[in-house]
């Protein structure tokens, strides 16, 4: 069995959170390891369509095997 690790990062707006991950993302799947990413969607609004502006699709970019926002009731999955 494979074996699954976990990288919380936790951090002030603006401190380089999702440029720091966006690299984590890309160094992996360079590896050939499978990676997906959840984010915490910590707004009172709830989740809408993403743009590509947004981090869950920046991560997307990257190439994980999914990118999931966790937020106000809803999950939502993106996968390519």
């Amino acid at each position: 069995m494979d074996t699954v690790r976990i990288l919380q990062v936790v951090g002030y707006k603006k401190s380089g959170k999702t440029t720091l991950v966006k690299r984590w993302v890309k160094l992996a799947k360079s590896r050939g390891q499978r990676v997906a990413v959840i984010k915490h969607h910590g707004h009172a609004e709830p989740l809408a369509t993403p743009d590509a502006g947004t981090d869950s699709m920046q991560f997307l970019a990257e190439g994980p095997d999914a990118s999931i926002v966790s937020g106000g009731g809803a999950i939502q999955l993106q996968t390519e």
